[in-house]
């Protein structure tokens, strides 16, 4: 018996599945303008004393309200608002820990 069953080449899902791992694994590459995929309202509800993305980066003491603002401040400043706002201690906590929660999202898609 012969099924006709196709499958798509480029499957979508398997697109953004190679991405998030890829982001995951050097999470520094990502820029400002693709911040929404390592920070979704969902997560920073989650983990955060913000209720939405924008939240965040308005609370931020950047001159900004984006995550650009948030990106430019030194070091220090940026891990300390971050610990002072969320439940990580440091921002590259809180990507790594976005980047596994987009992994885990994806994988139940």
């Amino acid at each position: 018996m012969v099924l006709d069953l196709r499958v798509k080449a480029t499957d979508p899902v398997s697109t953004r599945v190679k991405a998030v791992v890829e982001q995951a694994i050097a999470p520094e590459t990502r820029n400002a303008y693709d911040a929404d995929t390592f920070f979704s309202d969902s997560f920073i509800q989650h983990h955060t004393e913000f209720e939405s993305y924008d939240a965040f980066c308005r609370a931020c003491p950047g001159e900004q309200d984006t995550i650009g603002a948030i990106q430019r401040l030194s070091a220090d400043e940026r891990d300390e608002f971050v610990a002072a706002t969320t439940e990580f201690d440091t921002w590259a906590d809180m990507k790594e820990r976005s980047a596994v929660a987009d992994l885990v999202t994806l994988s139940n898609a």
